[in-house]
């Protein structure tokens, strides 16, 4: 068993530009909480989404703003 210490949430931004990167976003979203991250020397406790702005029409763009809980390794 591994065991870590809590660190503060980090906050990660992300940003669609078009139509087919807003697809991306929108699979982002959904895979996020199941994600297994590769971060060296952290691991990740817990990832939720916080925010998501989702503009339409032809410059449409989303920009969503996820949470991650990080456990120090060690």
């Amino acid at each position: 068993m591994r065991s870590g210490s809590i660190e503060s949430p980090s906050t990660v931004i992300a940003d669609f530009d078009g139509s087919e990167a807003v697809r991306a976003g929108e699979e982002f979203i959904d895979e996020l909480p199941d994600h297994e991250f590769r971060i060296p020397g952290q691991l990740v406790a817990d990832a939720t989404v916080r925010e998501v702005d989702h503009r339409f029409g032809a410059d449409e763009r989303m920009v969503v703003t996820a949470v991650l809980l990080l456990l120090k390794e060690g």
